[in-house]
Parts: C-alpha cells; sequence; structure tokens
C-alpha cells in the first residue's frame, strides 16, 4: 500500500490526460479517473498521444499519462520544455517512470490532488551529431547500433576529450541516470540514483570482457565516432532512429537542459521502487 508523508503542495485543478490506446485496463482506468476528476472538483482534458505535443494552452497543472514506460518516453519527447510535471499510471509491466499501479489509482490519485506528492526533477541529455545544427534531448539514452546486415559495430568513445576506449559490441549506450533502469539495465549497466548528475556508457554484448560499463562525471561530456572499417551506424534516442553515424563524423552526449518533471506519490522513493520493481528480498529489502 502506498504510503504519504505530510507535505503539502498546492491542489491540482487542470489536468491533461493522455492514455495509451488498446493498453489492458485503459478503458477501466479511464472511467475510473473521470469519476476521481469530477469528485474532486478537477478540469481534465483528454487528449490522444498524437497530439500530446500540441496541446498546450491554458492551465495545465500536471499531465496525467496512463500506459508503460514507452508511453512515459513518449509523453516526456512531447512536452519536453514545457515545466509540467507529468504523472505516470502502469499499465504495463515494468514501469520504472510510472508511479502509480492501475489498482491503487483510486486510493493514490485522490491524495495526489489534493497536494500531498513529490516532484523528481530528471536530467536530459543533449544529442548532437557533427555536421549540423540540430540538437535532440533524450530522457533514457542514445543508442549507436550496427546498420542493417551487420552483426557488431566498433565505437571509439572519447570522455572530456581524453581517449577511453573502442568497443566492439552490438551497440553502445550512453544513459541517463533516468535511463540506467532501462535498456542499459538490461545490458549490464549500474542503477544511477536519479539525483546523481552522471552518464553511464553501457556496451550491448561486448566482444570482450573487458569492456564493462563506464560511469562518467556530467562536466566531462563523451564524443562517440566509428572506427576504421565501419562504414556507419544507426542513432537512436530513446528507441527512435534519429540519424547515422558516418565515418569521418562523431556524435556529442552531455547532459543538459531541459529537464523532465515526474510527479509521484508523497513517500514514494526510488530505491524502495527499484527494491520493488527487481524483486529483491532479504533482510535488505525489508520496509521500515
Amino acid at each position: 500500500m502506498a504510503r504519504f508523508s505530510h507535505a503539502k503542495n498546492p491542489r491540482i485543478r487542470h489536468v491533461l490526460v493522455c492514455l495509451r490506446r488498446g493498453k489492458p485496463g485503459a478503458v477501466g482506468v479511464g472511467m475510473v479517473l473521470k469519476s476521481i476528476f469530477r469528485q474532486a472538483g478537477v478540469s481534465a482534458r483528454w487528449v490522444s498521444e498524437g497530439g500530446l505535443a500540441r496541446a498546450k494552452r491554458g492551465r495545465i497543472d500536471a499531465v496525467v499519462v496512463g500506459g508503460g514506460d514507452g508511453t512515459m518516453l513518449h509523453a516526456a519527447q512531447s512536452t519536453m520544455g514545457w515545466g509540467i510535471p507529468l504523472l505516470g499510471i502502469n499499465l504495463g509491466s515494468l514501469g520504472f517512470l510510472t508511479s502509480i499501479k492501475a489498482g491503487e489509482v483510486g486510493l493514490v490519485l485522490p491524495e495526489i490532488l489534493s497536494g500531498r506528492y513529490g516532484v523528481s526533477t530528471r536530467s536530459v541529455l543533449s544529442v548532437k551529431l557533427s555536421g549540423g545544427n540540430k540538437s535532440w534531448s533524450a530522457l533514457n539514452e542514445v543508442s549507436v547500433g550496427p546498420q542493417a546486415g551487420q552483426l557488431m559495430v566498433r565505437v571509439r568513445v572519447k570522455v572530456g576529450g581524453e581517449v577511453l576506449t573502442e568497443y566492439h559490441a552490438d551497440g553502445l549506450l550512453v544513459a541517463s541516470p533516468t535511463g540506467s533502469t532501462a535498456y542499459s539495465l538490461s545490458a549490464g549497466g549500474p542503477l544511477v540514483s536519479p539525483k546523481a548528475r552522471a552518464m553511464v556508457l553501457t556496451p550491448v554484448c561486448a566482444h570482450a570482457m573487458a569492456q564493462r560499463p563506464v560511469v562518467v562525471g556530467e562536466q566531462e561530456g563523451v564524443e562517440l565516432s566509428l572506427s576504421e572499417g565501419e562504414p556507419s551506424a544507426v542513432v537512436r534516442l530513446d528507441g527512435k532512429k534519429i540519424g547515422n553515424l558516418s565515418r569521418g563524423g562523431s556524435l556529442r552526449v552531455e547532459l543538459g537542459r531541459p529537464v523532465v518533471r515526474l510527479m509521484h506519490p508523497a513517500g514514494f522513493g526510488f530505491y524502495g521502487l527499484a527494491r520493488q520493481k527487481l524483486g529483491w528480498s532479504g533482510a535488505a529489502g525489508v520496509s521500515r
């Protein structure tokens, strides 16, 4: 059961709601949300995933997102720079970014609407390919992987302008602290507190066992380029392709602005969430 502290914030009166269509339980959760909003006197505007980026008008105190972590990533990209916190309802499986279980909505949401909630500020990655002026932002990670028909990729890495190594792997990830619980974790990377200002370099199925994940500081910056003989590689942000890294080019990744703000029930903690989601047990997993 969720526990709440006595932290008090302004009441939430106006929300933007985006539920992932086709998700099991989405219709039922939508009905519960409408009932709760009506009883709490909250004005709710409902939008589709595709319409979320164009929905910033009027007063919005919070964006309520129903789905899995993929839906939350889409919502974060669509609302990047708004400064409006996102509240995630988990309609998926693992759900590190969604802090409320579907079955807890009736208990937890009224408390949050009344002002009993916390906000976690998450750093994002700033990404830029050489040869262009455009930059992108990613909440979880940027990945460099082989083109179709290729099995592996060789990526040279500089950290803070200093050569680190050449990774030979199925791919290479540069993850934010938030992204440390996503693809990077599946590839063997460490968990990083969202309060840390750091990035994680994580090879995916590295060819050599000595090639391990590396945590780098916020001021250092990471520069990726292809090794000799590599024609090109695919660059993805939060799982979506943005372009190709060509031989002779480079990819620059830094911790940057804007940030993403995630709402959660008061008393919610990153380590408790990790313990729950990863199924950790034993004496260290006992709540006090």
